[in-house]
This record gives C-alpha cells, sequence and structure tokens, in this order.
C-alpha cells in the first residue's frame, strides 16, 4: 500500500511520557482524501508537541508495520516514534480500507483502541465527516 496521504484513514496517536510510560492522551485524526476534511479531536492531556518524522526520506522506506486487524476488510498499521525533545513517546495507529467508507467502520476501531464516546458524539463525527 502506498502513502497514508493518498487514502482517507483514522489514525490515533496514543501519547506517554517516555521516561514513565505515564499515559499523557489520545489525538484522533480522521482523513477523508476525497473531501480533504481533516477532523481533529485531542483527549485527556495530549500535548501538542514537534516530533520525529516518522518515514525516512526514501519514499520507498516506511516506519508503518501492517497488523492483524478483526474489522472486516480493514487494514491495521502501526508505528512509534519520539517528540524531539524527547519527552514523549507517541504509539500511532492507522485504520484504512479501499472497500469501506470511514463513517461505516468508525465505531467498530473506536471499540478497538478503547476509546469510548457518547453515541451523540460518535454522530456528531459521523456528521462532520459526510459534510
Amino acid at each position: 500500500m502506498s502513502s497514508n496521504r493518498r487514502r482517507s484513514h483514522i489514525h490515533f496517536v496514543k501519547q506517554y511520557r517516555r521516561k514513565t510510560l505515564e499515559y499523557t492522551g489520545t489525538r484522533i485524526v480522521i482523513f477523508i482524501k476525497e473531501k480533504g476534511i481533516k477532523y481533529i479531536k485531542d483527549f485527556d492531556n495530549f500535548y501538542i508537541h514537534r516530533y520525529h518524522r516518522p518515514k525516512n526520506k526514501r519514499h520507498s522506506i516506511s516506519m508503518w508495520k501492517i497488523m492483524p486487524c478483526d474489522i472486516v476488510e480493514v487494514v491495521k498499521k502501526m508505528m512509534t516514534n519520539e517528540s524531539i525533545c524527547g519527552e514523549y513517546k507517541m504509539i500511532h495507529t492507522l485504520y484504512e480500507s479501499t472497500k469501506r467508507n470511514i463513517e461505516d467502520f468508525l465505531e467498530e476501531v473506536l471499540i478497538e483502541e478503547d476509546i469510548i464516546l457518547l453515541r451523540e458524539q460518535v454522530e456528531k463525527i459521523i456528521e462532520k465527516i459526510k459534510k
């Protein structure tokens, strides 16, 4: 599969303090390629920071690893990186599908990532990415 920017995807960034592995927060980014929509939502105490780019400058090399996924027709990829200041470690998880629309598997992905949102919150996200 080619670069994530070429396809719609749901991207979770779980952030931890590097020295203690204390969880600090999660960021969800939903990108809809056809509409150029990017939905971003931070949870808990996610710290916005500069980070090391995950990809080597040679475009054919990626740090993303394909992982097993129980969600039908969805590919799950993972990778880790650190903030430039060295204080934070991030675990990135990306979900994408060439056959399903994001709004069709968003709830399944939230369950897999153990992110609990109210029904109204999920509906609001789906409404926003459908516009």
